[in-house]
């Protein structure tokens, strides 16, 4: 009879593991954001020109820290940052001005509802995992095996539901701006003394970089 409780306690459980869900994060329920405002990810694209990629690179990133932003990828040819979205405005504004832009593009995605089924998915379960336990004390052995099995199944995807919902909310909670460069190596000029003065007073390396 026991076993034949459990069983009808996980049906809503199998069924909600086969409803599709969007992705989130770890053991325990992330902390809901405070706000009711739509969570939205966004993310920045742009390409820019530059002389100087490994000096753009570097005061890209120690210009937007103190707006919250760090890099999670730096290479020669691409710069990824996360930063708050109330100063992705700003960051674009800051990566334009590091070169000439050659492309510019803005993604929206609205994780409001995939958050909200992750959410109603993970409690879910808890309830009826929470059901299961209470099972266990008036339970012979081999229904108590059982429900034991169920139970760390049941753990093991509420982990990873919980897992996918500090995804969805980290995606929702910093902008991605994407910056590629594209760049022509230039040698640094190297001034020495000129037999003629006048180019002395010549900024060659403004002048080098025009061309």
């Amino acid at each position: 009879m026991r076993l034949f409780i459990a069983s009808l306690l996980l049906l809503p459980f199998a069924a909600a593991a086969q409803a599709p869900a969007p992705p989130a994060a770890t053991a325990a329920e992330p902390a809901a954001p405070e706000t009711g405002a739509r969570q939205t990810a966004l993310t920045a694209h742009l390409v820019v020109k530059v002389v100087h990629p490994d000096e753009v690179r570097r005061a890209l990133i120690d210009g937007l820290k103190p707006h919250g932003a760090f890099p999670t990828l730096v290479s020669d040819t691409q710069l990824v940052l996360k930063i708050p979205p109330e100063q992705l405005s700003m960051a674009i504004n800051q990566v334009a001005d590091s070169g000439v832009v050659i492309s510019k593009t803005l993604e929206r995605q609205d994780l409001t509802q995939a958050i909200a089924q992750l959410e109603a998915q993970l409690r879910s379960k808890r309830q009826i995992f929470d059901k299961l336990r209470a099972l266990i004390d008036d339970s012979n052995v081999e229904a108590t095996l059982q429900i034991e099995q169920n139970m760390a199944n049941m753990v093991a995807e509420m982990e990873q539901l919980a897992g996918r919902l500090r995804v969805e909310r980290e995606r929702a909670r910093y902008a991605v701006i994407d910056v590629a460069f594209q760049f022509r190596e230039r040698q640094r000029v190297v001034y020495v003394r000129s037999p003629f003065k006048w180019l002395d007073s010549v900024d060659l390396e403004r002048f080098d970089a025009r061309f």
